[in-house]
């Protein structure tokens, strides 16, 4: 039996683009004779007309959404809805603007029969954007290194195999990033060293601001383990001063070491180190607490608040 697999592609006012990814995805899939492809083109509020022109063999579904959401929220609204309606063996999710190259789409598909049971991300050794964009892209790792405990040099090119599609609608945290969301969850997940391809036609709509929304949404998936470090970081910061506080006091009042003026400057500065690192904790408090106050958004349950009409074109 033929191997059902979906190609999952958000798009926005970019149907030029997509045009072009289905005839390249086209060629790259003709090696895989016993497969058949489908693909989901999650219509993320598009403003402009699409204008779709499917290449054969493929059949395509376009889900169109009431509203932009952005393209992590499409992807996982997709995953969503391919979830409930529609049978397949895996998932490939891929951007359509040209950046994530057809060919390496066929080498998550080879790479998959080694690894069935797992998540199959494509990770960049290079990208085409300009040198500040790669600067604060390498910010943005750090930062999440140094929050999380976890690194991350994927996005969301990505082959997903069913069953684990079908445990991971059912996270909330892959609504905000898909990427970091896998990786939180815990579900099995290898990756294939790739590059990160042109686009297509016109410009990148990742600019700085973007870069920034898309960063925060990874790192505010582990929320959880970000308030930990900042409450323990403040917790530091306090013993430390309150140490610093009575070593000086300590030296004023039993020593002769200390030098005129040198005790009141240290202490006061300590205090202040001390009542930021004290609010700086209530901060964290009050931020787990409200993070956990809210109802979290499952993709499995909530998705078709985004959809609207189903359009298949044959």
């Amino acid at each position: 039996m033929a191997e059902q697999i979906i190609i999952l592609t958000p798009v926005y006012n970019d149907g030029e683009s997509l045009n072009i990814l289905l005839n390249e995805l086209a060629v790259s899939f003709k090696e895989f004779t016993n497969a058949k492809f489908s693909v989901l083109v999650i219509d993320d509020g598009s403003t402009d007309s699409l204008d779709i022109k499917i290449p054969p063999p493929f059949s395509l579904q376009i889900l169109h959404l009431h509203r932009n959401i952005g393209h992590q929220k499409a992807i996982a609204v997709g995953l969503a809805y391919i979830k409930e309606n529609l049978p397949c063996d895996k998932v490939l999710v891929i951007d359509s603007d040209g950046e994530d190259k057809p060919e390496d789409a066929a080498a998550l598909l080879h790479h998959s029969a080694n690894n069935a049971d797992k998540i199959i991300f494509a990770q960049r050794k290079s990208r085409q954007e300009g040198t500040g964009f790669r600067f604060f892209y390498r910010i943005y790792k750090f930062a999440f290194r140094i929050l999380t405990g976890k690194s991350i040099a994927f996005g969301n090119f990505l082959l997903m195999p069913k069953p684990l599609l079908d445990k991971a609608v059912y996270y909330s945290e892959i609504w905000n990033h898909i990427a970091g969301g896998i990786i939180k969850t815990g579900l099995p997940y290898t990756s294939i060293a790739t590059n990160r391809g042109k686009r297509y036609a016109g410009k990148s709509k990742m600019n700085f601001n973007s870069l920034l929304i898309h960063g925060l949404g990874a790192i505010a998936v582990f929320i959880e383990v970000i308030a930990s470090r900042l409450l323990l970081f403040s917790l530091i910061l306090i013993g430390i001063s309150l140490l610093a506080i009575l070593a000086v006091v300590g030296i004023r009042s039993f020593t002769d070491l200390a030098i005129p003026g040198w005790t009141s400057t240290v202490v006061s500065a300590m205090l202040i180190i001390l009542l930021q690192s004290f609010l700086l904790s209530l901060f964290t408090i009050f931020l787990y607490l409200s993070s956990q106050s809210q109802r979290k958004f499952i993709p499995a349950r909530h998705y078709k608040d985004y959809t609207g009409t189903v359009e298949t074109i044959q």
